[in-house]
């Protein structure tokens, strides 16, 4: 997940356009969810110490308000586009019914 919503920021940097497809249909910050899960199966259920379960939280709410203060960032850039872009699609967390299809689409290689 980290490395295909890396991917998808730096094409559409490169062209300077909003990424809504893919991953990013799914959630606004997919690179997050996926540092998230790596970092929760790897410091908290894989090899859980006290500094990696007290660290996890952490990490979370620092990487809250950096998603904040980038989505202030492409709202000064994209405008409404933008906002029309984060009523229809949640920041973080999926819908639940949607988790399957953001897995599997995560696993499609891109061409």
């Amino acid at each position: 997940m980290f490395i295909h919503g890396w991917r998808a920021v730096y094409k559409a940097r490169r062209e300077s356009r909003l990424v809504t497809e893919g991953l990013y249909r799914f959630v606004r910050h997919p690179q997050y969810i996926g540092l998230f899960l790596a970092l929760f199966g790897e410091g908290v259920v894989h090899w859980p110490t006290i500094f990696s379960v007290g660290l996890f939280p952490v990490i979370v709410l620092a990487y809250y308000f950096l998603a904040r203060k980038e989505e202030g960032e492409m709202i000064r850039k994209f405008g409404e586009e933008y906002r029309r872009y984060m009523r229809r699609v949640p920041m973080l967390v999926p819908h639940p019914r949607r988790w399957n299809e953001m897995a599997q689409n995560s696993q499609q290689p891109k061409t």
